[in-house]
């Protein structure tokens, strides 16, 4: 008989029609033990290229799945080039990023690291936003300089999530509903406020070290 966990887990990423709104049940995932976390790594496996699959097997560090998802990341970037050298505007760079960022997970690489700093230099807000969010699961020197240069992006999501990130990395709190706190500053239009905000942020970060996630 399954564990509660199994099944919220199941539910989660293969049944859940909402799951791409409010988000993918990782905990339960991050609960399976011994044979049931073996189980969801199949499961997940077979469920490639789906992008649910990707971040699960990214969050188990599946060693099993390297082999599959660095294809699938070599089939990303030959689809990215593609898409630039016929202007393609409407080429999605998400599935990019998460399987980057799986890979990273399972096997901290800075191939994987640079394809999501690529992105930063996207056209599209969201897709900016999409790459800054990964980046902030990657304790790493050049991740931390490519957040710090974000903290100026033109979109103030980008700006949240890159203070967010930077407190992260460094074993401090982003936790906060202040909308005084920094990491809501940084969003502001008010150019006084937002540097306050980044001022804070480079503050808060300088001297301590990159943490481990």
């Amino acid at each position: 008989m399954a564990s509660a966990a199994f099944e919220r887990f199941r539910f989660s990423f293969f049944e859940d029609q909402t799951s791409a709104r409010d988000g993918l049940d990782t905990l339960a995932l991050a609960e399976l033990e011994g044979e049931e976390a073996n189980r969801a790594e199949d499961l997940l496996i077979g469920f490639l290229p789906d992008a649910r699959a990707v971040i699960g097997l990214g969050l188990l560090r599946s060693r099993r799945a390297e082999p599959k998802l660095t294809l699938l990341f070599e089939a990303e970037q030959r689809a990215g080039r593609e898409a630039k050298a016929t202007d393609d505007e409407f080429f999605s760079t998400d599935g990019l990023v998460y399987l980057a960022k799986a890979l990273w997970r399972i096997r901290p690489d800075p191939r994987w690291r640079d394809a999501m700093i690529d992105v930063l230099g996207a056209d599209a807000d969201w897709q900016r936003q999409t790459a800054v969010e990964a980046l902030c699961d990657v304790c790493d020197p050049v991740a931390v300089q490519a957040l710090i240069k974000a903290l100026d992006d033109a979109e103030p999501l980008v700006r949240y999530h890159a203070a967010r990130g930077l407190l992260l990395i460094h074993g401090l709190s982003a936790d906060s509903r202040d909308p005084a706190h920094m990491m809501y500053r940084v969003m502001s239009r008010d150019a006084a406020r937002r540097e306050g905000g980044k001022r804070d942020t480079l503050a808060a970060i300088d001297g301590r070290p990159i943490g481990a996630l």
